[in-house]
């Protein structure tokens, strides 16, 4: 009976501290004016941007490698339910925490390997002070409308409106920074209304008149005393109607409320930051899966890679009662090569070999993968072991046509030696999944070694 030989991938054993240091992309996290870190699956701090490190008041060096309960005893639960959350795969909320006198946005994402598995979560932590403030500021103020005269943000105006001239109360001097002093007569209506909000102001304004609205509301910029513009909220009503119902006044006040636009133009600056960083760290984290599944010399898929599509492609077969062929590739006397020519050519020749071996199997629909060292690991679907066993042949071929010297072999060329394991009907409840399939190829790969090199052998039959 063949013997079975175990091929373990150094990948196999999920090594947690491989896959953190792919998702590590501190070019990306310290540019951003958020607080960002990365905690793997055991709520482990694996990466800290400056922004948090100076949010949370711990040096990121401090922070990395340490549990939640270590760094943030005070909020530490709410880290571990939203973990709990991604890896039980339900929604992660958006919650507020207080630091002191700081208030903060904390927002979670889960991450997942290239495997699909979670692999922790990415956290946010945006200091939103300001905006709860600010948001406090501004509904005292219009929880105080009716008290407009009382309050020195606002101001109150009377509009005439069959002669379309309008009083300003004192207060629209002092908020705009012009001379308190000066007297302040009536005015043509929109006069100080900037230009290019103007249509706008006058719009609603119509729509108040006509009765399209119950009430007047506007916002526009109006000039400051010393340059610049003032973001101005209006509201007001028609308080007084002619004989036949045509309305004669608009009261209304109004309030500065450029620190709310400034606000709001800082949120939506943060917000493309993030949508702009989430898109950033997508594209690296597809790089990054690209990067981790690839041979980085042959530029073939790895044995990482490899196992993950026989896997797939085994079920698939399953599944469907269809063929899969494996075939194990192996340079022959490649060590002799390495030690007589130099692990530069060694190189190169590995590179060449992959470069044959993928041309043959990509014109059969198949795919092949650097296994680890000389050797070489393809699948292709849907094939009879006789179609199997063809292509292993147009893969020893051209092989032989690259013609490479090897002093080392006993044929005076770069040769490979292959082992078919074809999953078919015959052997579809023998063969007890993906890896003894493989062991299988790798037993008939051994008996061409053992037959002399530089040929194919079949699970089974003999070596051709």
């Amino acid at each position: 009976m063949p013997i079975s030989k175990s091929r373990q991938s150094p990948f196999d054993t999920r090594n947690e501290r491989g896959g953190d240091r792919l998702l590590q992309i501190e070019a990306v996290y310290d540019k951003v004016p958020v607080g960002l870190c990365y905690l793997n699956r055991n709520g482990v701090f694996v990466t800290v941007n400056d922004q948090l490190s100076r949010m949370l008041g711990v040096a990121s060096e401090i922070a990395v490698g340490r549990s939640v309960e270590d760094i943030v005893p005070d909020h530490a639960h709410l880290l571990r339910d939203c973990l709990q959350a991604a890896l039980v795969g339900a929604q992660i909320p958006d919650q507020e925490i207080r630091r002191g006198e700081e208030t903060f946005m904390v927002s979670s994402a889960s991450v997942t390997n290239d495997l699909g598995e979670i692999a922790g979560i990415s956290v946010a932590y945006t200091d939103i002070s300001n905006v709860k403030s600010i948001a406090h500021k501004l509904q005292e103020i219009e929880q105080r409308t009716t008290y407009a005269l009382e309050s020195a943000g606002q101001w109150i105006w009377d509009l005439n409106i069959a002669t379309m001239r309008v009083w300003r109360s004192p207060q629209y001097r002092i908020l705009l920074g012009l001379d308190p002093n000066g007297a302040e007569s009536a005015s043509v209506a929109w006069d100080i209304v900037h230009p290019d909000d103007k249509e706008r102001a006058i719009e609603a304004f119509e729509d108040a008149v006509s009765g399209r609205t119950p009430h007047f509301e506007a916002v526009y910029r109006v000039p400051r005393g010393k340059g610049g513009h003032a973001w101005i909220l209006s509201r007001g009503k028609i308080v007084e109607y002619g004989p036949d119902g045509a309305p004669l006044r608009l009261l209304a006040t109004s309030v500065d409320i450029s620190m709310q636009k400034h606000i709001e133009e800082q949120l939506s600056t943060t917000v493309q930051l993030r949508l702009e960083l989430e898109q950033k760290l997508l594209e690296a984290n597809r790089k990054l899966k690209n990067q981790s599944e690839r041979d980085h010399l042959t530029n073939l898929p790895n044995r990482r890679k490899f196992n993950h599509l026989l896997k797939r492609e085994f079920a698939r077969a399953t599944e469907n009662a269809d063929l899969l062929a494996i075939l194990m590739i192996d340079i022959d006397h490649f060590k002799a090569y390495n030690d007589f020519y130099g692990h530069l050519a060694g190189d190169k020749c590995l590179v060449h070999v992959g470069r044959a071996l993928n041309k043959v199997i990509k014109q059969n629909d198949g795919s092949v993968a650097r296994f680890g060292g000389e050797e070489f690991a393809a699948l292709i679907s849907g094939v009879t072991t006789e179609q199997a066993a063809t292509i292993a042949t147009q893969m020893l071929n051209a092989v032989a046509a690259m013609q490479m010297e090897h002093r080392g072999s006993s044929t005076g060329q770069i040769s490979v030696s292959i082992g078919i394991a074809v999953f078919d009907d015959e052997n579809r409840d023998t063969i007890g999944g993906p890896d003894d399939i493989l062991n299988r190829a790798d037993s008939a790969l051994y008996q061409s070694k053992r037959d002399g090199r530089g040929r194919l052998s079949i699970w089974g039959n003999s070596a051709r």
